[in-house]
């Protein structure tokens, strides 16, 4: 399974009510449901972040696309971007910088 970061900024609180944001949480709890959802939550800075495990980016773009607040475009910029995980388990992916540097 792929990892996936979705930055979402540009908010409109104008399309904030109270049940577009009940919507949105049911919507998140279903995805943590399913182990698609490891993570999500605002940044300080007003934009919010999303980590999705998916098979391809396409499959990531859809679980992005049914929130409801996708539907009406309260984050009107959703940027997805494939993350390799760096961990104790993998060197923190030492080998392949160098590989990388002995080419």
């Amino acid at each position: 399974m792929k990892k996936f970061v979705v930055h979402l900024t540009n908010k409109q609180r104008q399309f904030m009510t109270e049940a577009l944001i009940l919507d949105h949480v049911a919507y998140l709890r279903n995805l943590k449901e399913e182990g698609v959802l490891p993570f999500c939550g605002p940044c300080v800075d007003g934009t919010a972040l999303m980590i999705l495990d998916a098979p391809t980016e396409e499959i990531a773009k859809e679980y992005v696309e049914g929130d409801p607040f996708s539907k009406v475009n309260y984050y009107m910029e959703r940027n997805i971007v494939e993350i390799e995980e760096a961990n104790i388990e993998n060197n923190f992916l030492l080998g392949d910088v160098l590989k990388y540097l002995s080419k």
